[in-house]
């Protein structure tokens, strides 16, 4: 298998003026940061040959301090090249101790032995002390000096005479809103899965795509244009989203949940005004939205309003996948919407079927993680929520380790279940789920967010949750209690008088415990404001805090 970004100059030569990535940054005049195919293949080889030439290459692990720019594209592209291997830093707030303290423990288990970045947080760097001293160092602005030098020779060839497959990529880490963040390694050959994916759902040159996702980085193998808005998730509006798509015809985008809200409430808003029912994404025949799940409401308003050539079973997708494997599953919005009264009524969330190329079992999350029993686990349609177990995935989209000493502290055989029979591995993902009679997977929750109450019952998030969201209009996060056997039922706070709230959520809970089968009691506590959510998709939410912040206000007061 060659490098992943072999393909580039044969797109650089069919699309040498075509914009192959666009960032817009949000202000007064929103500015546009651009770069063509073939600027992006010449820069990226004389910046390739200026780190060659360094000693960035072949395996070095780099940390890689530069926001979301067209530099920062070069760069990535250049290191590709090259065999260096960037090293991708989950959000932190390293303006706080605890940020700090989390970055350097970061860097002292990936253990990286140079650094690129702006000049600014290069300096921070050092003034921090933030990984070792002594790193191989370069300013992105040399680079792209170096990129910008036409007298530079421009044409960079990659080792042809080695089989890149297994060979490292770059390195992404985990957000840490669902434990520690731990260093992924991507290999080429997950890339090229990644690349194989896109053009197994159609995509093809002719597409625009907007918004940003892990796929990003191989778009212009296929000859894609990528537009993306340089802001939060949740800083996006509905009408900033519906007139990027209509400005550059977008024709397929991936958001996070709360972009995706944000354009729901927008298109429902405003479709009346604008005459336009079914037309204010006009272009747009393919939505992908990732990170976590939506209400089939909203998915109903937004595949509404998508392009009249949208596929037959509709345009929007919902996607399941993790940074150790992206994607896993996708539900279109026919799916979503046909399943959603099992959803309502307690029976989890479904995720569809496994995109190609990916194998899914769910095992018994109590068995020994280091090997299983296939007799035991399940790859045909299951019975249902009574057959609840971790979903483990297999694939060429699935990576096979983490970096330096992440591997041996979070890797290996605690996320890693191995098939006794025919040698597998099969990646524990942490979610709970089952698959039904379709064959389709879906999710009841995190294995750690599971709470048991005394009497051994146990609660999973997105059974119990979505009962209460959806008949009341409400917000909800399960967590537990202080004696770890109590479960708690915070509700995110609204505009309804909390009395008259409580008395409806007490009302709800005989249907509830109906429904899933439970016998004992749920506290309910009003939150003081919106839940925390992850800093990556602004989706997750941070359950771990609001237990903490539950316990706090609970002590003491533990039921008989």
């Amino acid at each position: 298998m060659n490098n992943i970004l072999d393909k580039l100059s044969s797109m650089s030569e069919a699309f040498p003026d075509k914009i192959a990535f666009a960032f817009i940054r949000k202000g007064k005049k929103n500015k546009t940061d651009s770069i063509s195919f073939r600027e992006l293949d010449q820069k990226s080889d004389r910046a390739a040959r200026y780190l060659s030439i360094r000693g960035f290459k072949d395996g070095l692990v780099t940390l890689v301090l530069a926001r979301p720019s067209t530099d920062f594209v070069v760069l990535m592209y250049a290191m590709l090249k090259t065999g260096a291997v960037p090293l991708l830093l989950p959000p932190i707030e390293i303006r706080k101790r605890k940020g700090r303290a989390q970055l350097r423990k970061i860097l002292n288990r990936a253990r990286p032995e140079g650094v690129i970045g702006s000049g600014i947080l290069l300096a921070i760097r050092r003034i921090l002390r933030l990984g070792p001293r002594k790193l191989r160092t370069i300013n992105i602005r040399n680079l792209r000096k170096s990129s910008l030098d036409f007298s530079n020779e421009s044409d960079f060839i990659s080792k042809k005479e080695i089989d890149w497959t297994d060979i490292p990529a770059l390195v992404r880490y985990t957000t840490g809103s669902t434990g520690p963040p731990k260093g992924v390694i991507y290999s080429h050959g997950m890339l090229h899965s990644l690349l194989h994916t896109l053009e197994s759902e159609g995509i093809t040159s002719d597409d625009v795509f907007f918004g940003r996702s892990g796929t990003l980085i191989i778009h212009p193998l296929i000859g894609i244009s990528s537009v993306s808005i340089i802001a939060k998730p949740r800083n996006v509006t509905g009408q900033e989203i519906v007139e990027t798509i209509s400005n550059w015809g977008a024709t397929a985008a991936f958001l996070s949940p709360p972009s995706a809200i944000h354009l729901a409430n927008y298109l429902e808003s405003h479709a009346e005004s604008h005459h336009q029912l079914r037309a204010m994404l006009k272009s747009l025949t393919r939505i992908y939205v990732g990170g976590e799940t939506i209400s089939a409401g909203f998915v109903s308003t937004i595949e509404s309003h998508l392009s009249e050539e949208r596929p037959t079973r509709g345009g929007f997708h919902l996607v399941y996948g993790a940074t150790e494997g992206f994607p896993l599953c996708h539900a279109k919005a026919s799916t979503i919407i046909e399943t959603y009264p099992k959803t309502k009524s307690g029976m989890g969330f479904c995720l569809g079927e496994p995109v190609e190329g990916i194998r899914i079992r769910v095992l018994s999350f109590e068995d020994n993680n280091e090997q299983f029993d296939p007799s035991i686990a399940s790859e045909v349609p299951g019975s249902g929520p009574g057959s609840i177990g971790e979903i483990s995935v297999m694939g060429p989209a699935v990576y096979s380790s983490l970096i330096g000493q992440d591997e041996i502290e979070f890797g290996g055989r605690k996320t890693t279940a191995h098939d006794s029979l025919d040698g597998t591995n099969w990646h524990r993902t942490g979610d709970l789920g089952y698959l039904d009679e379709h064959g389709r997977v879906w999710i009841v929750g995190r294995k750690a967010h599971r709470v048991r109450s005394k009497d051994g019952s146990t609660l999973h998030t997105k059974q119990i949750e979505e009962i209460f969201n959806h008949s009341l209009g409400i917000r909800t996060a399960l967590v537990e209690g202080p004696d770890n056997h109590w479960p708690v039922i915070l509700v995110e706070k609204d505009n309804a008088p909390w009395n008259e709230m409580e008395k409806r959520l007490k009302e709800e809970t005989k249907r509830a415990c109906r429904l899933l089968g439970y016998d004992g009691e749920l506290t309910f506590l009003q939150y003081g404001g919106e839940f925390p959510v992850d800093a990556g998709h602004e989706a997750k939410i941070e359950r771990e805090k609001l237990s903490d912040w539950a316990k706090q206000r609970l002590h003491g007061n533990q039921p008989n």
